[in-house]
């Protein structure tokens, strides 16, 4: 229904109304959001102002204020959420239902991978990794979902609800009695949380942001749900932010917290940005072992080839180290090959990489029995059949091993204690390729824990985006030229928290794979920062 037939309706029912445009506008609003008609919130007001304590006083029927009209609105919140709250019992008794006749399936599935990939059978008689390890507390059947069944109100209730999450910090840490509407038309300035994005219809297509193309997007809980452009001030203040920055990066998907006004021309002016506060640090374990680590990220091979002549030099120098992990990021078998998308190979994917991997791995196994092998795979692994992230891990029996563990990714984990975060996306990238930076003064800013920590540094920046947003990936939606890189299931995208604990920790060691050249960066100094050498 047009607004202009919400208007109609209203003022027909409603005459009062006419004299009141802000009032109106609001009731207009509120019935675009919730998908009713002018009629019928008509009734919802009716019955507010009709109660059954000014009918049995006698008492004059209340005229149609502002405060009514919101109490109107909490109910239509509170009758939306049961609604929610129904829709997804029932979901999830259909789920139920269909993994459960799926179940044998799946089951003769992996059994044929098992036969068809020729893994190394697992060897009780192996004595386990010197080290400890700790990998994600959830059940692997939660992370190998069901893509390609997403639903538009599934992944607009996701993107709210992390919105209001994020409202809720900024509520807390700053001690803010309520939260505002950018959308809504007021006098003195008020604190909103809401999504950066373009507008759709101003900029079509890609779009890098700039400063006239910014717009914030609120929760439909906290707001009206509706896009509003922003015009920072030119005495812009940045509050909480990182000392020594001058600024503050900005990119589609991410939640800010800013401090202005809706003066009425349709827009919100920002007066000042709020910076979130950081994931607390990991406490220090009562006793230290030490263990060394190697990384590697993928493809591993050239594009002229699949002989996989790197990796095989690689897995020498690996020998000769005998660290006590080894943490390989995929792609193992890339999709993406130039060979294998022309299909020029008489091999599958599975005996690729049992012969370039598997034996290369056994022989390192061989060498450093105690040593831990950490297989992550990537939304180009043409090995996975589940493409989409956040990704499951890879099946076991690619090599059943007791020493070799399959990751998701991304993933949180933990050896001897010391936290790792990693995925094989190259986010960093997709950050630097859609970041605008805005400039302002800053006030009570949060000063540098290292002397290594540099806040004007664009890769540390990039990495603080991610430990700030906690996700890992933060952007939505992913930009269109490189779409193909990540599959991005939104509905699941409780997988990319990096605050997956309950404690909310940060994690000691970030690994992020990119094409930009390697680096090493202390964002916050932590116990593993006095102990890590690299």
């Amino acid at each position: 229904m047009s607004a202009t037939e919400i208007r109609d309706q209203l003022t027909n029912e409603l005459p009062e109304l006419q004299g009141d445009e802000k009032l109106l506008s609001e009731c207009i609003i509120i019935c675009q959001n919730y998908n009713i008609s002018g009629t019928y919130l008509y009734y919802k007001l009716e019955a507010k102002r009709f109660s059954s304590s000014n009918v049995a006083r006698g008492a004059q029927m209340q005229p149609v204020t502002f405060a009514l009209v919101q109490d109107v609105k909490k109910e239509l919140i509170e009758e939306l959420n049961r609604k929610r709250l129904k829709d997804q019992t029932t979901q999830q008794k259909r789920a139920d239902l269909m993994n459960g006749m799926m179940r044998r399936a799946q089951q003769n599935v992996s059994r044929s991978t098992k036969v068809a990939t020729g893994g190394i059978s697992s060897r009780p008689g192996v004595a386990p990794p010197s080290v400890s390890f700790k990998g994600l507390a959830d059940d692997k059947k939660v992370r190998r979902y069901r893509f390609m069944y997403e639903k538009v109100s599934e992944r607009s209730e996701i993107l709210d609800e992390r919105i209001d999450e994020f409202g809720e910090l900024i509520r807390e840490h700053y001690n803010i009695d309520e939260l505002g509407d950018p959308a809504s038309t007021s006098e003195e300035d008020v604190v909103v949380v809401g999504r950066v994005c373009n507008d759709a219809d101003a900029f079509p297509g890609p779009s890098k942001l700039t400063e006239g193309s910014v717009f914030i997007e609120s929760s439909r809980m906290m707001g009206s749900g509706s896009r509003i452009p922003l015009r920072f001030s030119p005495n812009l203040k940045l509050r909480g932010t990182a000392e020594g920055a001058g600024g503050i990066g900005l990119f589609p998907g991410a939640i800010i917290a800013i401090k202005g006004k809706n003066g009425g021309g349709g827009l919100f002016v920002v007066d000042e940005i709020l910076g979130f506060p950081p994931l607390a640090l990991s406490p220090e374990p009562s006793r230290h072992k030490s263990f060394t680590m190697v990384v590697a990220c993928g493809p591993y091979t050239l594009d002229t080839n699949l002989e996989y002549t790197h990796f095989s030099s690689f897995i020498e120098r690996v020998i000769s180290l005998r660290p006590s992990v080894l943490l390989l990021l995929g792609p193992f078998v890339d999709a993406f090959h130039p060979i294998i998308k022309a299909g020029h190979i008489d091999q599958t994917p599975g005996e690729i990489f049992r012969e370039r991997f598997v034996e290369s791995l056994r022989s390192f196994l061989k060498v450093s029995p105690d040593s831990l092998i950490l297989l992550e795979p990537s939304i180009r692994d043409i090995l996975s059949d589940h493409p989409v992230f956040p990704q499951c891990e890879l099946d076991d029996s690619f090599m059943a091993d007791p020493r070799v563990k399959m990751i998701p990714n991304p993933c949180r984990f933990s050896i001897n204690d010391v936290t790792f975060a990693t995925t094989s996306v190259d986010v960093l990238l997709h950050l630097r390729n859609q970041e605008y930076t805005q400039r302002g003064q800053e006030i009570d800013p949060v000063p540098p824990t290292s002397p290594d920590s540099s806040a004007t540094d664009l890769l540390t920046n990039s990495c603080r985006h991610l430990l700030l947003q906690r996700s890992f990936y933060p952007l939505f939606p992913v930009p269109a030229d490189l779409s193909s890189d990540v599959n991005l299931d939104v509905s699941h995208s409780a997988g990319l928290r990096l605050d997956q604990n309950a404690q909310e920790y940060a994690p000691d060691v970030l690994f992020l794979p990119s094409k930009f050249k390697q680096f090493t960066k202390v964002y916050r100094l932590s116990y593993a920062s006095f102990h890590c050498k690299v």
